[in-house]
């Protein structure tokens, strides 16, 4: 990505998949789960791929279905959002709809699975920002906002999904992931409320250039809470965290596995907060944390691996497929644009240039 923010390509992503940071961070989430599995756990390897094996592919597909139908409201979350901060200036009227949003969601988070420092984030950003003409900094806004909503709706389910396990009495609640739910929605909201009191005071300690990046990257972010439309907002974000939920909830069914609903809906968000460590898709520290979150909560140290490694294949290594098939497409087809504008501005100007209208006296 250049200086403003105007374009991510494949080499910006091939050059931060290929960065000393990122291949440190794969080798240290590697580290990790080899020693939480070779020291921690006590499971059967043959067992394991029996599991594997036995997985009901009906089921799976299903899993895969709900959490893909989930983008959908994802994107048109995000597109309200969009409309509610007026990035684009038009009250929305440029804003693409949910289904291409949600399109961009993929994208994004496909650049998260393979590369450092959540490089998606900026790609969601500046793809929304080319495709609405909305400022780079605004639209980046909007990301950060729905990032918010997101925890929000994360530990209200947390905390729905503790009082399902210990009602239920089939596992002691950790409160640690309670804890640590409060702890980051908490900082977030503390982040808000601080950049609502000191406004434009803190581009006074920044450099010229990006006070105005600055000031629209605080409208986009604090205006998206405005309106009649958060409400929604937020109930869409709930949808798209349940159906996650359903995702992990029919993988554990494929494997046959007599998981209690409230143990499902805990995982399955302790996992979405493991995603959050900005290493490539979590590589290591979300194999390693759901697997020992599902051994504290009853189930087997195996059918715990079997049920972690089936559903990264979804949630992380089709990501990586389809998102990245989608990254593929979209690429080609904007260069495609640009090449067509192009060749028809240097036609126009060749047309110009040799009629009589655009010749020169003499």
């Amino acid at each position: 990505m250049n200086g403003n923010g105007s374009q991510i390509s494949f080499d910006a992503i091939r050059r931060r998949v290929l960065s000393v940071p990122t291949l440190v961070a794969l080798l240290a989430g590697a580290a990790l789960l080899a020693f939480v599995l070779w020291r921690v756990f006590d499971f059967d390897w043959s067992e394991l791929w029996a599991n594997i094996r036995g997985v009901d592919p009906l089921l799976y597909l299903a899993g895969a279905a709900v959490y893909y139908v989930s983008f959908w409201f994802r994107g048109l979350r995000w597109r309200l959002i969009a409309i509610t901060a007026n990035t684009d200036g038009q009250d929305g009227k440029t804003i693409p709809g949910a289904t291409k949003m949600g399109g961009i969601i993929l994208m994004g988070w496909f650049a998260n699975s393979v590369a450092f420092l959540r490089l998606g984030d900026a790609l969601r950003g500046w793809t929304l920002h080319r495709e609405s003409k909305s400022p780079f900094a605004s639209s980046l806004g909007t990301v950060l906002a729905e990032r918010v909503q997101d925890m929000i709706a994360v530990l209200g389910l947390v905390f729905v999904a503790a009082i399902l396990v210990t009602v239920s009495g089939d596992a002691e609640v950790p409160g640690v992931v309670v804890a640590a739910a409060v702890g980051l929605v908490g900082a977030l909201i503390i982040g808000l409320v601080a950049m609502r009191i000191l406004g434009m005071r803190v581009s006074r300690f920044l450099p010229s250039r990006f006070q105005e990046s600055y000031a629209r990257f605080q409208h986009g972010t604090l205006s998206s809470f405005r309106g009649s439309n958060l409400p929604v907002q937020l109930l869409l974000g709930v949808i798209g965290w349940m159906l996650e939920i359903g995702r992990f909830y029919f993988v554990s069914q494929a494997l046959d596995l007599d998981i209690g609903f409230g143990v499902v809906m805990f995982a399955a968000l302790a996992n979405a907060m493991l995603t959050t460590i900005p290493t490539p898709g979590g590589f290591g520290f979300v194999e390693g944390g759901l697997t020992g979150l599902l051994v504290l909560l009853g189930v087997g140290d195996t059918d715990a691996l079997s049920l972690t490694v089936v559903d990264r294949s979804i949630s992380w290594l089709s990501v990586v497929l389809f998102g990245g098939g989608l990254f593929a497409i979209w690429q080609y087809r904007g260069a495609r644009r640009r090449r067509g504008r192009g060749e028809s501005e240097h036609l126009i100007k060749s047309s110009t240039a040799t009629s009589p209208e655009g010749q020169t006296r003499t």
